[in-house]
């Protein structure tokens, strides 16, 4: 992890009132700050994506019962 992400992620502890996560955070940055990491120039585009075939919307059949209780049709 860069130093970037740690300020974010410790920005966000902080915005949402975690000082003990700060402080576990803190106690072993030295262990997941890696000063040699570069991030990469080109993201990879996800595999899921809301355009694709597999994001549409499925209609479901289903009958509710006098008690109000759904079955799959």
């Amino acid at each position: 992890m860069d130093n970037i992400s740690f300020e974010e992620i410790i920005s966000t502890l902080a915005k949402c009132g975690r000082p003990d996560l700060i402080a576990e955070m803190n106690e072993v940055k030295d262990k997941i700050i890696d000063d040699d990491y570069k991030p990469p120039i080109r993201m990879r585009k996800d595999s899921l994506s809301d355009t694709e075939g597999s994001a549409d919307e499925e209609e479901i059949l289903a009958q509710i019962d006098e008690k109000g209780f759904y079955s799959l049709a």
